[in-house]
């Protein structure tokens, strides 16, 4: 009986279907162990999602090809960088998602804008609002200039004969980041 289970861990089926045994093992384990830290990390993460709406004019410029906002990060630059805790700073790395924003027309021929974001209850949100715009933007700059709420219009090239208009909204207070930039911020409460 020794002798055949030498021969059988000598065999090279035996090695064969022992590595390929293992990289299966390896391959879930990796697997559920990645989920389960997702998990984890969702659990911790402490935000609520809040639902922000504003009114638009009804003219809106042909030029406009989406509006969206731009998710950038949980926390701002000086509390995560001098006295966030590591959980605290892996929140609030750097993001910079794009997100979609609701468009819906009112009876005045207005338009509604709704965004759901996700504030996170020790730290607040950062984000910041953007048009994408194929061909001119100087129309729709001056368009979202005629909003008593929106202020900070700027024109950012992108490939092609294309822009995107970022914009602050007056509701929400603001925040310079470490590179200059000014963002709107929801303070946790």
């Amino acid at each position: 009986m020794f002798d055949d289970l030498l021969a059988l861990l000598g065999s090279a089926r035996f090695w064969l279907d022992a590595a390929i045994l293992t990289a299966i093992v390896r391959f879930v384990w990796t697997v559920v162990q990645k989920l389960s830290e997702r998990l984890l990390f969702a659990l911790s993460l402490r935000t609520r999602t809040i639902e922000v709406t504003f009114d638009a004019h009804p003219d809106v410029p042909s030029e406009i090809e989406a509006l969206r906002y731009l998710f950038i990060r949980y926390g701002n630059d000086t509390y995560l960088k001098e006295l966030a805790s590591d959980q605290e700073r892996h929140h609030g790395r750097l993001r910079n998602i794009v997100r979609k924003v609701e468009v819906s027309d009112l009876p005045d021929g207005g338009k509604r804008i709704k965004l759901r974001l996700k504030v996170h209850k020790r730290l607040g949100t950062q984000f910041k609002l953007f048009v994408d715009v194929a061909g001119d933007p100087a129309a729709v700059a001056r368009y979202l200039n005629s909003h008593p709420n929106v202020y900070e219009v700027e024109s950012s090239p992108r490939p092609g004969n294309r822009s995107r208009v970022f914009f602050l909204v007056r509701d929400f207070p603001t925040i310079t980041t470490v590179d200059g930039f000014e963002n709107n911020m929801i303070w946790p409460v």
